[in-house]
């Protein structure tokens, strides 16, 4: 049998394959293509400064976390007493008590993108319900502090519930909380969706 016919006929059909791809794409396929690159370019604007306020939020709700955090475990690890203190708009230090006198600031943090302790006027409490008359409300308690055995406390020793408000002035969708139960020292962490609380 002779092959080289059909070999021949598939060379021939393989070079005008080739030139037909040379040729490029028609002005539909273009057209189509831009106009899918348009839809999901304005898709992205319109999306993108919300999904930056939602990351910033995030962001800076987890520096007050890891300052609590920090705070509860050196008080447990340390076996000191650690005072956390709120220094409006947006500073958090963490100072360790000494034995026998004395104290010793173990980490400062300051909010980003221009977070502050505050409230927003419309939102209601978190569904912890630990209270909401000002950005920083742990029932009057000024200092908080973790004792070395896991509690948060005021300056008396008695065990404080409380809740820490922050968001960016004027953007409600940055609104966060974070609540501690003052008996086990339990963090929750809040993020406002624009209608309600969300853990």
């Amino acid at each position: 049998m002779n092959l080289a016919p059909l070999g021949s006929a598939m060379s021939v059909r393989f070079l005008k394959l080739a030139a037909k791809c040379d040729e490029g794409f028609t002005l539909i396929e273009m057209l189509v293509v831009t106009f899918i690159m348009a839809v999901v370019l304005a898709m992205s604007v319109g999306f993108y400064p919300q999904a930056v306020q939602i990351v910033r939020g995030d962001a800076d709700l987890r520096i007050v976390y890891w300052e609590l955090k920090l705070a509860r475990d050196t008080a447990i690890t340390q076996r000191r007493t650690v005072e956390v203190r709120f220094t409006a708009p947006n500073i958090i230090t963490t100072v360790r008590r000494n034995l026998p006198a004395g104290t010793t600031v173990l980490s400062t943090a300051v909010l980003e993108h221009n977070m502050q302790f505050m409230l927003f006027a419309a939102q209601p409490d978190t569904p912890d319900a630990f209270g909401r008359n000002v950005p920083i409300d742990f029932a009057g308690a000024v200092p908080v502090m973790f004792t070395p055995d896991g509690m948060l406390t005021d300056t008396n020793g008695n065990a404080v519930n409380g809740t820490v408000f922050l968001g960016q002035p004027g953007r409600p969708i940055t609104s966060r909380a974070l609540t501690v139960f003052g008996p086990t020292a339990t963090i929750r962490t809040y993020r406002w969706n624009g209608a309600q609380w969300r853990r």
